[in-house]
């Protein structure tokens, strides 16, 4: 069942009612209040909300791996531009490992995918990426936003679109030590700062903005820290990471 949402006089559906968290962002940075709609008037697709909420309009193209010889990529690397790659969820066959170490030779930024419900997945994904040369650089919330983020490691979190609940504000979203930044799949129009998964071709690139990147991790009671720079960790972190490499290059 929906419910239907007032946002500043913008009637929306969602599947659920928006976590204190969420409402939090659409006051700093929509400056609305989210109240229940009672009145069954014109609703509005939550794939438009944004564009409500005027802004200097901006993005940043990730990736999906089966993208990587698409028209799309290849353009923007051959421009300099340093998109997104998504490192994907199962074990890296050889072929995939190879071309991910190309697109990241030629550019690319790794990012690994986080579910809510198993951070430890995450943690020994990242850790094992990181050995392997695809330290990642931000982490990837393909099932939208889950409030239970805001106790994860500190970092940048992509958030993907879902069409049944309600977005995050189409901004930069600063909490404490985390960044969230909203992404999709490109449906005609970019309003304020977006992520954008496997854009087209043509679309402009004047206006691409790298967003804030940096993502950290526990894992074996080690602390990891992953910087556009360099990964920090303890001694035993860079030992561990060491060992993972050797193994890896034994099998």
């Amino acid at each position: 069942m929906s419910n239907l949402l007032n946002i500043c006089g913008i009637i929306i559906a969602s599947s659920q009612y928006p976590d204190a968290t969420l409402q939090q962002f659409y006051r700093q940075y929509y400056h609305c209040e989210i109240k229940t709609e009672q009145t069954k008037t014109e609703v509005q697709s939550t794939d438009d909300l944004s564009m409500f909420f005027p802004y200097q309009d901006t993005w940043w193209p990730i990736f999906t791996i089966d993208q990587i010889s698409s028209d799309s990529f290849q353009r923007l690397i051959h421009k300099g531009i340093k998109p997104g790659i998504i490192l994907p969820d199962e074990v890296f066959s050889f072929s995939h490992y190879f071309l991910l170490k190309e697109a990241v030779s030629q550019g690319a930024i790794p990012i690994a995918l986080y579910k809510s419900e198993q951070p430890q997945y995450f943690a020994a994904k990242a850790t094992f990426s990181t050995a392997i040369g695809l330290r990642p650089m931000a982490a990837f919330v393909s099932t939208g936003w889950d409030e239970n983020l805001i106790s994860q490691t500190a970092g940048s979190y992509i958030i993907q679109f879902n069409s049944s609940q309600l977005p995050l504000p189409s901004r930069e979203i600063k909490q404490k030590q985390h960044l969230f930044y909203s992404a999709k799949r490109f449906n005609g129009h970019i309003s304020g700062y977006e992520i954008i998964i496997n854009p087209p071709a043509d679309l402009p690139t004047t206006n691409i903005r790298y967003p804030q990147l940096g993502i950290s991790w526990r894992f074996n009671k080690i602390n990891y820290t992953s910087t556009p720079e360099h990964v920090k960790t303890s001694f035993l972190g860079y030992i561990s990471l060491y060992t993972t490499k050797i193994d890896n290059s034994l099998k």
